[in-house]
């Protein structure tokens, strides 16, 4: 078994949907842990990775760069390559990659701290407390076409995290062969938008692998390859 770092980095607010609101103040929340930090779970950063090797490899199929095999097979994603490395959906075998969820940088120095401030100061320290360090809340409303106005009872509330806050995981390779290195590594490179109403402005991010504490990167080969 082989791990490798990822880190993703917020450069906008970001929704990290829960799916959930909160009580009546909060239309669409995002997720957080016991003590109220924001974190990223393994299956939406998988699946986020996976939609962006499924579009390196049509890029990379389209340019004719072959740098990691480009076969395909009739299946949903059509390339081999993305189902070796994150599994088939449906499929009862485990795909050989393995996302940790994503929590904030330092998180276990942080987490005890504020357990301790926590205890010590209840009043000020508390959970909701915690949410509001991490997070900013943003207003949004439908206008009406005809009108130009808002429509009635439009108004939503949403929670986002904090633009420029570092989250960070592991990629365990139960199987390591090269070329899923490279697929993760440009699935990272080309994973530009994430969370809940990415298009309107909010998540975005920059992700980025590391073996160790080493950033990997396959760049100079791809500009020989496309140099040929």
């Amino acid at each position: 078994m082989k791990t490798y770092f990822i880190e993703l980095i917020l450069e906008s607010p970001c929704l990290i949907g829960s799916g959930e609101g909160f009580g009546s103040l909060i239309d669409s929340d995002i997720v957080f842990d016991r003590l109220g930090i924001p974190y990223i779970p393994a299956k939406r950063i998988k699946g986020c990775l996976r939609d962006s090797a499924i579009e390196v490899c049509e890029i990379f199929s389209q340019s004719g760069i072959n740098i990691f095999d480009l076969s395909e097979e009739k299946s949903e994603n059509k390339f081999k390559i993305v189902s070796n490395v994150f599994g088939k959906p449906g499929s009862q075998n485990n795909a050989p990659v393995y996302f940790s969820n994503l929590i904030i940088k330092d998180y276990e120095e942080l987490a005890k701290w504020l357990k301790y401030l926590g205890e010590k100061y209840n009043k000020m320290f508390n959970r909701e407390s915690i949410i509001n360090q991490f997070t900013e809340t943003r207003q949004q409303t439908s206008i009406d076409e005809e009108s130009g106005t808002a429509k009635e009872h439009s108004l939503r509330t949403i929670r986002v995290a904090k633009k420029e806050l570092i989250f960070e995981g592991t990629i365990d390779f139960e199987e390591e062969r090269e070329e899923m290195i490279k697929l993760i590594y440009f699935s990272c490179e080309n994973f530009r938008r994430f969370g809940t109403k990415r298009n309107r402005g909010l998540g975005k991010v920059k992700c980025e692998l590391y073996e160790n504490k080493n950033k990997i990167n396959f760049l100079n080969e791809l500009e020989v390859i496309c140099a040929q």
